[in-house]
């Protein structure tokens, strides 16, 4: 029986041994497919330029090269709106649901120009999300990163750059419904930088708040989603614990040889971050009114940096300007030229309102002449036909009466006033006697 006995258990365990070997081949499998396809996933700059053109404008600016301004609506902000946060094994990821999400949320840095709005500046490196956090006194808060800034560090941007919010609904779908933009200054006050970040084989980028920290504060699960990399570029999609992405490998050598196709040249430089005016994007900014009602104005290139098409000025032929010619090859400044129109203008309209003076009072003399002559008696007439000379010295036949007068207001104040005639003086009546009868002073 003892034999028996341990003839079964060393069956049993070579049995399990053999399940326990081929499960771990299984993962072993699986891990090496998914590593050779997420390495087939290869893309360049030009996915960048070719996938996002039909929804923005790239534009050459001298600093950042090419940038991308989305042609999106009033009150558009990145990590804000169309979309909400969601923790995954990676760390708070952005979950877009713009079809460009899958590049400019994971890739890049953002930075804001008042002329151009949210302005994308393309990278290389992935992430969940390009962000800074900050928490405290209840509140988490985060902010797009510029160039120039690492994870990790204290980010140093515009007040009105964060995004306040309590941990209850930091992964609300319309989180950016909850954030108060007139609260920023004191949030910023009383809060400070989550410096707790995460590497990616060599690849660091902020973590943001932990998860067990949320449910703790907002007395809630948090649940975590696993990321998943799709093939072709598209929407984010979210589903049953997953989130699947397009996350392909940038190669970084790539921007030298890629451009975009509808490039136009930078009339503003983009630079530093600058304020948000009225702390929270309520306006369509300047550049994106243009390319909504002018679409013609930005028809594209040759596709070759520095041949980029912009808008000429009057009297200036379009057509290719080699950069760093614009302004020398102009033949004389837009200021000067603006100048002298507005000279050449004020000349004119000074001339149409001294005609329009003159017929004015011409006007006024004929309308005026007819209806007097048809008012006055025939007295006044004739005093109206004489001439100066008779207005000065009066017709002795021919008396001007007060109608006259008040009828010729142009002529009243041409003729000199009337020198008063002396009184003559009248007799003055007698004293009527006392006692004088009444009736005999009535005869009389």
């Amino acid at each position: 029986m003892p034999n028996l006995r341990n003839t079964q258990l060393n069956k049993m365990s070579k049995i399990s041994i053999r399940l326990f070997s081929l499960f771990m081949f299984s993962a072993m499998l699986v891990n090496v497919r998914q590593n050779v396809y997420a390495q087939e996933v290869v893309a360049s700059y030009q996915t960048f330029y070719d996938q996002m053109s039909p929804y923005g404008q790239w534009v050459n600016d001298a600093q950042y090269g090419d940038v991308w301004v989305p042609n999106a609506e009033a009150g558009y902000r990145p990590y804000a709106t169309n979309g909400h946060w969601a923790m995954t094994d990676y760390g708070n990821m952005w979950v877009s649901d713009e079809p460009y999400g899958w590049a400019c949320y994971h890739y890049g840095r953002w930075t804001y120009n008042p002329y151009y709005g949210w302005v994308w500046i393309p990278g290389h490196e992935w992430a969940p999300a390009w962000v800074s956090w900050r928490s405290g006194n209840g509140f988490y808060g985060w902010a797009p990163m510029e160039p120039g800034f690492e994870a990790g560090g204290s980010y140093q941007c515009p007040d009105n750059y964060w995004v306040f919010v309590s941990p209850d609904y930091l992964y609300h779908p319309n989180v950016y419904s909850y954030y108060d933009a007139t609260r920023n200054y004191y949030y910023c006050q009383h809060t400070v930088y989550i410096h707790d970040t995460y590497n990616d084989h060599g690849m660091v980028y902020n973590y943001g708040p932990r998860r067990e920290v949320i449910e703790r504060e907002a007395h809630q699960p948090v649940q975590v989603y696993r990321v998943s990399t799709v093939g072709r570029p598209g929407g984010t999609r979210e589903s049953g614990g997953v989130v699947q992405i397009y996350r392909p490998e940038v190669k970084a050598e790539s921007q030298r040889t890629s451009r975009p196709a509808n490039v136009v040249q930078a009339r503003q430089p983009v630079g530093r971050g600058q304020d948000i005016p009225g702390g929270k994007e309520t306006a369509q900014p300047a550049f994106r009114q243009q390319m909504q009602q002018h679409p013609a104005s930005y028809p594209g290139t040759t596709g070759q940096r520095g041949n980029t098409q912009q808008p000429a000025a009057p009297g200036q032929n379009r057509g290719n300007i080699p950069q760093g010619q614009q302004q020398t090859n102009r033949p004389q400044p837009q200021h000067f030229q603006q100048q002298e129109n507005v000279q050449q203008n004020q000349v004119n309209r000074q001339q149409q309102f001294n005609q329009a003076s003159q017929g004015q009072q011409n006007m006024q003399r004929s309308n005026q002449q007819p209806a007097s002559q048809n008012n006055q008696p025939q007295n006044t007439q004739r005093f109206n036909q004489q001439p100066v000379r008779s207005i000065q010295q009066p017709h002795p036949d021919v008396q001007p009466t007060r109608n006259t007068l008040q009828a010729q207001p142009q002529m009243q104040q041409q003729r000199p006033q009337p020198q008063a005639q002396p009184q003559q003086a009248r007799p003055q009546p007698q004293a009527r006697p006392q006692g004088a009868p009444q009736e005999e002073g009535r005869r009389r």
